[in-house]
């Protein structure tokens, strides 16, 4: 599973995925429970993210 989040509500959600991106202007807890640091949330992070790891997935 893939998660994304930025706010303390988000910080079990990171414990729950295979994957979690925190958004790089998320809080402090979230950013620290997640496993990847992602653009901010004006960068467009979840598309980019999601894009970024389809492109993997087609050269892998």
């Amino acid at each position: 599973t893939l998660v994304f989040g930025d706010g303390l509500n988000d910080v079990e959600l990171m414990g729950c995925a295979d994957l979690s991106f925190a958004m790089r202007n998320g809080c402090d807890e979230t950013r620290a429970a997640a496993n990847f640091i992602t653009r901010s949330n004006d960068e467009d992070a979840v598309m980019h993210t999601i894009l970024q790891l389809l492109a993997l997935q087609r050269h892998g």
